[in-house]
């Protein structure tokens, strides 16, 4: 029996938050809305040396982890221009509770 986790997370200056999907297809669904509605801050050529003060980092996450214990792991990631770490967050809190409502 495996089990997955689909997640996507926000990343800025040490602050973190994660919101979690009960499916892959939902939270892919969620994670490109998220980047076309901040489409133009998204910072152009990503370079590992970056400060991390410098970018909000918005990246999707999924883990299988298997019977015996060992897992696969893949994650993708967009960055940001940082002045928007708190429109983003914002945004996406309100998105998530959206969907959250349509499931109750």
């Amino acid at each position: 029996m495996e089990n997955s986790v689909y997640s996507m997370e926000i990343l800025y200056s040490g602050k973190y938050e994660s919101w979690e999907f009960e499916d892959r297809q939902k939270r892919d669904e969620f994670y490109q809305k998220v980047v076309k509605q901040f489409d133009g801050q998204k910072v152009k050529g990503q370079e590992e040396d970056v400060e991390d003060t410098q970018i909000v980092q918005l990246s999707s996450n999924n883990v299988e982890i298997k019977e015996d214990g060992k897992y696969d792991q893949d994650t993708s990631y967009e960055w940001f221009e940082y002045d928007i770490f708190s429109q983003m967050l914002d945004f996406i809190n309100k998105e998530y509770d959206k969907l959250d409502k349509l499931k109750k």
